[in-house]
């Protein structure tokens, strides 16, 4: 077992809490109410700047062209896949990236948000890499759990979005960065890699913390 095998082992009890979640279950039978659904769009669009911005702090903490290369594809792939289904959804609400700057943060928005830029400020690359990690990583779990509970899922008005992280393209891109990360922890053992490992959970801790949010029950 890798090192990345290891950790995300150690944080897929939270993975699975968060499939389990209620906002999946809806959006996978249909049930989902449309007040729910517009407010995790907003506040996922919010949490997105903050994600990048810590991408952006490793590129700057980066000290090879290669690891700057890596971390600078995501902005990519937010741009051209992720962010164009997000943008379609806001466009059906009548709003636009520049109304999402309006809007609060909702309390586990605000949680999750300040631990990504606390770590991407505090740690070092490898330390980063395990705060940005479980949002990826984690996206792709509970979407494929959704859609092997609810198949008719793709046929219906969240089919999109299940569809950006349930597709090979979006797979490979995981297997990727997971290899990444286990390249990055190289030489890495003891208490430093049990304490990355912590962070590791604690982001996956936040992850299901914004589904329950996503849901309707909103806390620390």
């Amino acid at each position: 077992m890798s090192k990345m095998e290891k950790i995300i082992a150690d944080s897929m009890d939270l993975w699975q809490a968060a499939a389990d979640e209620s906002f999946l279950q809806k959006m996978g039978d249909g049930t989902l109410s449309s007040d729910l659904f517009r407010n995790y769009i907003i506040q996922d669009s919010i949490y997105l700047r903050y994600y990048l911005k810590a991408f952006a702090m490793g590129m700057f903490k980066a000290s090879t062209l290669r690891d700057m290369q890596f971390l600078y594809s995501v902005l990519g792939f937010v741009n051209d896949s992720e962010n164009a289904t997000r943008l379609n959804y806001l466009k059906d609400f009548g709003m636009t990236d520049d109304d999402v700057e309006t809007v609060p943060l909702a309390v586990a928005c605000r949680s999750y948000t300040s631990f990504l830029i606390k770590s991407s400020e505090d740690e070092a690359l490898p330390g980063i890499l395990m705060a940005v990690m479980p949002c990826m990583l984690g996206y792709a779990y509970v979407f494929k759990e959704t859609l092997n509970r609810h198949p008719d899922v793709m046929n219906g008005y969240y089919g999109p979005l299940v569809a950006d992280y349930t597709a090979s393209g979006y797979d490979e891109c995981c297997r990727v960065w997971t290899e990444y990360c286990d390249e990055k922890l190289e030489g890495i053992d003891g208490d430093e890699l049990k304490r990355l490992s912590d962070i590791f959970r604690e982001a996956s801790r936040q992850e299901l913390i914004f589904w329950q949010m996503a849901g309707g029950d909103d806390h620390e």
